[in-house]
């Protein structure tokens, strides 16, 4: 059975917008490395024990928020590098450290400096952005006690 040109020009139209719309969503995809430049401050972090801590302190999570335990604040620069400021509540003493950045798809690797990772490794952590927020998500390799770190921050 023939096709109407009606039926044609609207399957052409159709396909079309498919195509802008998965274009539309690589290119979002493709610019998180941008998207997450810039000053973001620290609001809490959410840590997950392994059995052994759990079943030890009576809790399989704790969630600390910066206002309780101190502020934290880190500046991913365009360059691929950062700098990150920590302090805890009550004390004026401020530590810096700084290292490299990239992005993968929604994969975050940080490089801290020498300074304080002389071994050179990097940490790996998932993340994503809302508005004016970003949730990174790090599985910690045993023997850690922490099994998973969830760390929520708004940009500046």
């Amino acid at each position: 059975m023939p096709q109407s040109p009606t039926f044609k020009a609207f399957t052409l139209k159709t396909l079309l917008v498919f195509t802008c719309i998965i274009i539309g969503f690589s290119l979002f995809t493709n610019c998180n490395a941008q998207a997450i430049v810039g000053k973001w401050k620290g609001v809490s972090v959410k840590d997950y024990y392994n059995a052994e801590l759990a079943k030890q302190i009576g809790k399989t999570t704790e969630e600390k928020f910066s206002k309780d335990v101190g502020n934290s604040e880190i500046d991913y620069i365009a360059d691929h590098t950062f700098i990150m400021t920590l302090s805890a509540s009550n004390n004026s003493e401020i530590t810096v450290m700084k290292g490299r950045w990239n992005v993968a798809g929604d994969q975050l690797n940080l490089t801290l400096e020498p300074q304080y990772n002389p071994r050179n490794i990097t940490t790996t952590s998932t993340f994503s952005i809302h508005g004016n927020t970003m949730v990174t998500t790090a599985i910690v390799s045993p023997p850690s006690r922490v099994i998973k770190t969830v760390s929520t921050a708004t940009r500046l």
